[in-house]
């Protein structure tokens, strides 16, 4: 029995040991210690057993700290200061979990210095990108220490180039317009005759511009530049346009069984559109085009509002057009049916009119001119008396119906008559 007991202990002591020796760990040794340009480098041996090394650093004559847990064999201390005096030491942690306890006077000393560099290969850096607002900037930085070695400005980037986005002809101009350009101050304005060269019209903050400097009968192209503090954009030309003034002085009057509209003629115009709209429409309607400045609408009917309107051009290529245009009221040629003479004077009777307001009465004798001689404020009046004649005159009268500022056509032979009393 006492034997049996003996072995046991003997056993449960060498197993005890065995255990020991199995778990124990030992602190590593350094093999270097350097310093670099990014820091201080380490390295040590691997130890048995080891899952963890940690570096310890004490500053000088002061304690030691741990500052770095790693997996690795090497570290490198990127956060030593030029010209300090440390010390460094590695402890390790075995897979029992047991760590190693860190001895100051087992560490190795070092003033950190970083080595000579000569600067001899660099890449440049960038800091941040140039814009169509601001410069940018970069720098050289050194590929082996990594300084920076100088900055470089990098220049204000010019904006891009505006496209034109119409050319409207206006009856006496021409518009321009484009699209906003990011971080431009202002826009520069171009003009040319096709085929010609560029003039600089001037320059604008906005993106429109209206060219009143045009003329009738030229085709032109449009670019616009863009400026910022760097300079101006590119450009691109817009399509050709030509230009024709709008007819001006359009009138229409009320003529025999139709209403004539007449106008100014245009500088470079062959041909003229006419259009034409009732009271009340939005909408111009072409009716028709001539070569001349006049055209006659048969297509109307009395009573009646029409207003006109004309385009100049050359078949192609058209003017803008007055938006009011020419108003009238389409009043028929009134007739006078009878004359008779009397004590009194000379009465006329009136053939009324759809749409007249009223009436004016003209008179002549012989072969000089009509004279107006009286208004009749009533469109239906029967007739008008006229008391100013002369026994043994002959007279010619003739009328024309009103209707505001609107007159009709008249009969130009009239009817004749002598006072005979």
């Amino acid at each position: 029995m006492k034997k049996t007991l003996s072995l046991f202990l003997s056993v449960l002591m060498m197993l005890s040991v065995f255990t020991v020796a199995a778990f124990a760990v030992e602190a590593p040794e350094l093999k270097n210690l350097e310093c670099t340009y990014d820091g201080v480098a380490l390295t040590w041996d691997a130890s048995d057993d080891a899952i963890n090394y940690l570096v310890y650093r004490a500053e000088g004559d002061g304690d030691l700290i741990c500052i770095a847990t790693t997996t690795d064999t090497e570290y490198v201390d990127v956060s030593a200061v030029e010209n300090k005096t440390y010390v460094y030491t590695v402890a390790v942690q075995g897979s029992d979990g047991s760590v190693t306890k860190p001895n100051l006077a087992d560490g190795e000393l070092v003033v950190f210095v970083k080595p000579y560099c000569a600067h001899k290969e660099f890449k440049w850096v960038l800091d941040y990108r140039a814009t169509v607002y601001a410069s940018g900037k970069r720098h050289k930085e050194c590929k082996v220490c990594h300084k920076n070695i100088g900055d470089e400005i990098i220049p204000q980037l010019k904006p891009a180039t505006p496209t034109v986005k119409s050319v409207a002809v206006k009856p006496t101009n021409i518009v321009v317009t484009w699209n906003a350009v990011d971080g431009a101050t202002s826009y520069t304005v171009y003009r040319r005759v096709v085929g010609g060269s560029w003039v600089n019209l001037g320059a604008v903050t906005t993106t429109k511009f209206t060219d009143k400097k045009v003329v009738s009968g030229k085709s032109y192209q449009y670019t616009v530049r863009a400026r910022n503090a760097a300079g101006l954009s590119a450009y691109k030309a817009s399509a050709a346009v030509k230009f024709f003034t709008a007819p001006t002085n359009i009138v229409a009057a009320n003529a025999a069984n139709s209403v004539k509209v007449t106008w100014t003629a245009v500088k470079g115009a062959t041909v003229y559109r006419v259009y034409r709209k009732l009271a009340g429409d939005d909408a111009w309607t072409y009716i028709g085009n001539t070569k001349t400045t006049s055209y006659i609408d048969k297509n109307v009917a009395a009573a009646d509002t029409y207003s006109y309107t004309v385009k100049a051009g050359d078949g192609k290529n058209y003017s803008s057009y007055d938006k009011v245009g020419a108003s009238l009221t389409r009043l028929d040629a009134p007739k006078l049916t009878k004359a008779v003479s009397s004590k009194e004077g000379i009465t006329v009777t009136i053939n009324h009119v759809d749409g007249a307001k009223g009436y004016d009465i003209y008179r002549k004798t012989g072969n000089s001119g009509w004279v107006k001689i009286a208004r009749v404020n009533s469109a239906r009046s029967n007739g008008y008396l006229d008391k100013s004649t002369k026994k043994g005159v002959t007279y010619t009268y003739t009328i024309r119906a009103f209707n505001g500022t609107s007159r009709s056509y008249y009969d130009t032979k009239g009817i004749t008559v002598k006072d005979v009393h």
